[in-house]
């Protein structure tokens, strides 16, 4: 957990993600009502029916002013409850019924209502329902005719259904074929029906929602739902968009929330709702349990196409493409030649990670759809994904022809054109690709640092994957964050400095400065546990349970657990708060406390501990082979461990205990903690003299020892009658770095004392570093003084790992290198500050000073 971002991204400007505006996993609160509209609803001009008219209109009714029919119709349409009675009453206004037969997949019998019916919203649901059929050329002809409505009507409401039915034939004929009212003009006619007809009107604000999320201007989309939803709160259609832009940002607890938001608002449960959390859930390969949401609304709405293309995208999730082509053919013939269930799945692909399938199913939309950028939007990120860059440029050129405003495929497009100005430096398993310049420096050094990643994660010592890729891999190192970003937005599951998407492995360059996220960093860490996602993907095609593919991540970036993930699990045990088997992976997707995110990655990876501990390393392995075949997870436990899920958790729980007794996180008979300490003392608080009396009682226990040390941080440098103490507290509680800082700091702190004995508390805090290079640079100096030259460099090397670009840190491990005798090191370095500064010609008589040198020490 300590390197990942789970399911969040920091959104750049150059290429903001679909939850740009608001991505935060908070819920989202239902907007107060516009003040204008307030004030409107409080005119004194106004008669009591008209004010009801303006209730029922922007969502504000109460029950009172649900008087007859046909306002229950409009109230039950607009808050998602499809099946209320009032919309099959024939005094209910007839768009709103046949506009309730198509929420709940019906179109023919929507045809039959609205025949004749020629007002905007009509024929804009008219053009919907023969899209829905397959009918595209007798929609397009339905579309163009209310083209000019939008630019002539008089009503707010009226061009804002002529700026729906654009969109729509948009998709069929292309945003600048016959007939297609463009982008701007759009626009342009959104703007004065919002300016000069009704600055009240949420339908204006909600077309060009749609327009823009269409455009892929996410971070627009935002603020446009925002005033529809101060504009009608209960506005269901705005609140799915809105559970949508959520779900493609990765922004589940929010999308969460806001399907919980829609079942609120329509008394249960709702398509849309469903949809939602379904599509959450294929984000993070959960198919089945993505079928399991979908199909008690599929019972309801069998012919509901957004739920039917869901179900074959929940199928393919789970690796199932009989299945998934089976419900793609019973999509055909409710709507014959439609692209939307087979852009549903080919997304589903990509997410997954399944790229060969990705492009078959997103070509197919793409062809079935050939004016419509959306499947050639698609098609060209998930090859950009894959490292196939030709046929990503082929199909976002593609895109950009047919909608140049598209945000997504200009930007990837600019990211294209900057990948070919960059340089290559190859290994024998990797190429590494940067921006001409001292990233380059980077670049090179990476190189034998990422073959030895390459023979730890592929071998097969303990919990080493044992297989090798067949084509080497890819790593982009990207010069600041915006271009990361640009590269991997979409993607989940991403560490917030370096993500794989299989067989590219893009990273964020370890430097200071604006434009930098994390600055420097243990890039060898990340990218070890990238590349194991890379090596899993090709040993299993990435069909893992969520929890397991993380977990063998986890394990193999070979570092210890940090003290916050130690607490975070003890606590888990202790409060018999661990996950099972399944409720592990709804912690990642649909977490319920703001903790649950990280537990099931620290749990995950004890579980991997432990069946490697208790099964031998080729349990995780066998598991891994079964899980690609399509074997569940009951059955390949039964299997390889020989026990059932139920049996194994109980047996983890047991040796997970032992292993919190060993690291002195358990409170036993002969360890009390604290609390238990005080209630058998019958003491309100644990005050210095009494923490002194457990301790003269209880020497070893790790409670009071925590305690004592602590108070001794906070006093100030560690006195010399205190030194025991911080000893017999790390290895009662060794997993808690503060007595190692304490003892570090002692003995370096003045004369008197012995550097030398500062080094064992200094490797195990930098074993644990992952963002300075500090200790790595004090273990180098107390090396060197020692005359252990080759330890010395190891630790330069170390800390130039972390920080790259460091020119002061570079002078250090020239000299370092000098003292040592190792020349090509310190050349190495000296070039390293002729690339980092320029500017600074002391660098260049460095080196000529050094090649001096090296001359005269070379034997004659």
């Amino acid at each position: 957990m300590t390197l990942c971002i789970r399911l969040v991204m920091i959104i750049m400007a150059l290429h903001a993600t679909r939850a740009g505006w608001a991505q935060t996993g908070e819920p989202f609160p239902s907007p107060e009502p516009a003040p204008a509209l307030k004030s409107l609803l409080a005119q004194a001009y106004l008669t009591d029916d008209e004010k009801r008219r303006i209730r029922l209109d922007h969502g504000l009714w109460d029950e009172a002013d649900l008087n007859d029919a046909a306002a229950k119709a409009a109230a039950s349409l607009s808050r998602g409850d499809l099946d209320n009675p009032a919309l099959l009453a024939d005094v209910a206004v007839v768009e709103d019924r046949a506009e309730a037969l198509m929420c709940r997949g019906e179109p023919s019998r929507a045809l039959d209502l609205l025949a004749g019916r020629e007002n905007t919203r009509a024929v804009r649901l008219r053009v919907q329902a023969l899209l829905d059929l397959g009918r595209s050329s007798q929609a397009a002809r339905e579309a163009e005719a209310v083209a000019r409505r939008l630019t002539e009507s008089d009503t707010a409401t009226e061009v804002a259904e002529a700026a729906r039915a654009m969109l729509l034939l948009a998709k069929v004929r292309g945003p600048s074929g016959e007939g297609v009212v463009g982008y701007q003009d759009i626009l342009n006619a959104l703007g004065r029906a919002r300016d000069q007809l009704d600055r009240l009107s949420w339908r204006v604000y909600l077309a060009e929602a749609m327009l823009l999320y269409e455009k892929d201007k996410y971070a627009d989309v935002g603020p446009a739902l925002q005033s529809v939803l101060t504009l009608h709160p209960r506005c269901a259609e705005a609140w799915a968009l809105l559970g949508r832009a959520a779900v493609d940002g990765f922004d589940f607890p929010r999308a969460e929330s806001v399907a919980a938001r829609l079942e609120e608002l329509a008394g249960g449960a709702t398509a849309d709702a469903a949809i939602i959390r379904a599509l959450v859930l294929i984000r993070q390969s959960e198919g089945e349990a993505a079928e399991g949401m979908l199909a008690p609304l599929l019972e309801r709405y069998p012919n509901h196409r957004g739920l039917r293309a869901a179900y074959a995208a929940a199928a393919a999730a789970r690796f199932d493409f009989d299945a998934a082509n089976a419900r793609l053919r019973a999509f055909d013939e409710l709507a014959p030649e439609s692209p939307d269930a087979y852009l549903a799945v080919g997304r589903a692909m990509a997410t997954a990670r399944q790229y060969d399938q990705a492009a078959a199913y997103l070509r197919t939309a793409a062809a079935r759809a050939p004016n419509w950028s959306q499947p050639a939007v698609e098609l060209g990120l998930s090859e950009l994904q894959a490292g196939r860059d030709d046929a990503a440029r082929e199909a976002l050129e593609r895109a950009a022809v047919l909608d140049r405003y598209n945000v997504r495929a200009g930007n990837s497009l600019t990211l294209l054109r900057e990948l070919r100005l960059y340089a290559t430096h190859q290994s024998e398993h990797f190429i590494v690709r940067c921006r001409p310049g001292e990233d380059e420096l980077l670049a090179r050094e990476m190189l034998p640092v990422l073959e030895r990643i390459y023979m730890r994660v592929t071998g097969s010592a303990a919990g080493g994957i044992d297989h090798a890729p067949t084509h080497r891999t890819t790593v982009e190192l990207y010069p600041n964050h915006q271009w990361f970003s640009v590269r991997i937005t979409g993607m989940p599951a991403l560490h917030t400095i370096a993500a794989a998407t299989g067989p590219v492995i893009a990273m964020e360059a370890p430097r200071l400065g604006p434009g930098h996220k994390a600055g420097p960093y243990d890039w060898a860490r990340v990218v070890q546990h990238e590349y194991v996602h890379t090596v899993t993907l090709s040993r299993t095609n990435n069909r893992l349970p969520h929890w397991f593919t993380e977990a063998s991540a986890v394990y193999l970036e070979d570092a210890p657990r940090a003290y916050s993930t130690v607490q975070l699990l003890a606590r888990a045990w202790e409060n018999n708060e661990l996950f099972d088997l399944d409720t592990i992976n709804i912690g990642f997707v649909r977490p319920k406390k703001p903790t649950d995110r990280a537990l099931a990655y620290a749990q995950g990876h004890w579980m991997y501990e432990y069946i490697i501990d208790r099964f031998g390393v080729r349990a995780p392995l066998d598991l891994m082979d079964l899980y690609a075949k399509g074997v569940r997870e009951p059955a390949a436990f039964q299997q390889v461990l020989g026990v059932s899920r139920e049996v194994f958790l109980a047996d983890f729980r047991a040796w997970a205990g032992l292993e919190l007794e060993a690291w002195g996180m358990l409170r036993t008979d002969a360890h009390p903690d604290i609390p238990a300490l005080m209630a058998r003392d019958g003491v309100a608080k644990p005050t210095p003299e009494r923490v002194a009396g457990w301790l003269a009682e209880q020497p070893g226990n790790p409670f009071v020892l925590e305690a004592a040390v602590a108070a001794l941080a906070e006093q100030g440098p560690l006195a010399d009658d205190n030194v025991d103490m911080c000893r017999r507290y790390a290895e009662a509680r060794p997993v808690d770095p503060l007595p190692h800082k304490l003892l570090a700091a002692y003995y370096l702190a003045g004369p008197g004392r012995d550097p030398a004995l500062a080094i064992p508390h200094l490797e195990y805090l930098d074993l644990r570093e992952q963002s300075s290079s500090g200790y790595a640079m004090e273990l180098a100096r107390r090396y060197r003084d020692l005359g252990e030259h080759a330890k010395a460099l190891g630790k330069v090397e170390r800390a130039i790992q972390i920080a790259p670009y460091d020119p002061k840190l570079r002078e250090f491990a020239a000299t370092t290198a000098i003292v040592a005798g190792d020349w090509a090191m310190a050349e190495h370095n000296i070039r390293a500050l002729m690339t980092l500064e320029p500017d600074r010609e002391i660098h260049a008589r460095r080196l000529e000073a050094l090649q001096v040198m090296r001359r005269d020490q070379t034997p004659k």
